[in-house]
């Protein structure tokens, strides 16, 4: 079951969705354009993209989409404020988010160093729960079980696993994802790919 469990696409710009039918759901991360292959995930996390920035910029003008579009924030931005970035997205008409680029792309030491100084799972959570707070749609990007029943907790409207999940874990979160409206999406395998 979980092999057929279906991607969430991402996309880099938002004309080319502007058509898509209303229960379509996207991912939309500007920053992943020219991210090909399997390292996107980890590669859009670099400073050098300045991920919100450019969702930011590039949402100056307003979300023109039937689809249900989810904007990729970054919540270890070290130099804007959840609440900041949130009030610029609705004054974008944007009013879907999800924790992407998110921690769950990096494990092992790098990963402890990110949550002991406080720039990890914490930080994610704390952005979805400010989102659902000031009534915004939310996706959690999980990386774990426990990650995931924080982010249904809080009331997010769907979870995607992160790349890495295994099948068992895969399992666990769909059921877990039954408590969501939307349910249990994966990342893909590529921008662009499914």
């Amino acid at each position: 079951m979980p092999s057929t469990l279906p991607s969430i696409p991402i996309v880099t710009d938002l004309a080319a969705i502007a058509g898509e039918e209303p229960q379509s759901v996207r991912l939309y991360c500007p920053s992943c354009e020219g991210l090909d292959g399997s390292a996107y995930d980890s590669l859009v996390l670099l400073p050098i993209h300045d991920a919100n920035e450019r969702l930011l910029a590039e949402l100056r003008n307003g979300v023109r989409s039937e689809a249900q579009v989810f904007a990729g924030v970054f919540a270890l931005d070290p130099f804007r404020r959840h609440v900041d970035i949130l009030k610029a997205l609705k004054a974008a008409g944007c009013h879907r988010v999800v924790n992407f680029p998110s921690v769950t792309a990096i494990d092992g030491e790098m990963r402890v160093s990110l949550e002991d100084f406080g720039y990890g799972v914490t930080a994610e959570i704390n952005l979805l729960r400010t989102a659902v707070a000031k009534g915004f749609s939310a996706l959690a990007v999980v990386d774990s079980f426990g990650m995931a029943q924080e982010a249904v907790a809080i009331g997010v409207s769907g979870l995607i696993a992160a790349r890495h999940a295994n099948d068992a874990m895969l399992a666990d979160l769909l059921e877990l994802a039954h408590e969501t409206s939307l349910g249990l999406f994966r990342l893909p395998d590529a921008v662009g790919g499914t």
